[in-house]
């Protein structure tokens, strides 16, 4: 009996073209979807609530992507440094306050008050620290699993 291909198996060289073309249209779709929040918050100027569920689910999916790619190994960590992951908390605690107050002080008119930016850096602190914890996690886990494949 013969082997018959299907047209679905592809060799190393297929598969990383595959891959690669759909890692760009993820990336490419969560520009878009962010955009498209944006365009209705901002442009139509409609509430928060009317989009909260997109912006949910674009949340929790770029975190398990993240989360993910630290599992399986895709982002190498050799050794968790503290300095190292205070450092990356503090980017993110920067960038999350730098994109919070534009998209306020920016694209909104009137902006935030003073008491308004504080309440808001508060929650953006909280979320980056909890978004560390978990990127932390997944990295011990991944750095395990990938160490229990080697020693196998």
């Amino acid at each position: 009996m013969k082997n018959k291909k299907t047209f679905l198996n592809m060799d190393e060289r297929n598969r990383w073209i595959a891959y690669k073309v759909i890692s760009v249209m993820y990336f490419l779709t969560i520009l878009a979807i962010q955009g498209v929040v944006m365009y209705r918050q901002f442009g139509l100027g409609q509430s928060i609530y009317e989009f909260e569920d997109i912006a949910v689910i674009l949340t929790v999916n770029s975190l398990f992507l993240i989360s993910a790619l630290l599992y399986f190994g895709a982002i190498p960590i050799q050794k968790l440094k503290i300095k190292s992951i205070m450092f990356i908390y503090a980017a993110i605690v920067v960038l999350g306050s730098l994109f919070t107050f534009a998209k306020y002080n920016i694209f909104q008119s009137p902006g935030l008050t003073f008491t308004q930016l504080f309440d808001k850096l508060i929650i953006i602190f909280s979320i980056s620290g909890l978004i560390m914890i978990f990127f932390v996690i997944f990295s011990v886990l991944g750095k395990r699993k990938i160490d229990n494949q080697i020693e196998s």
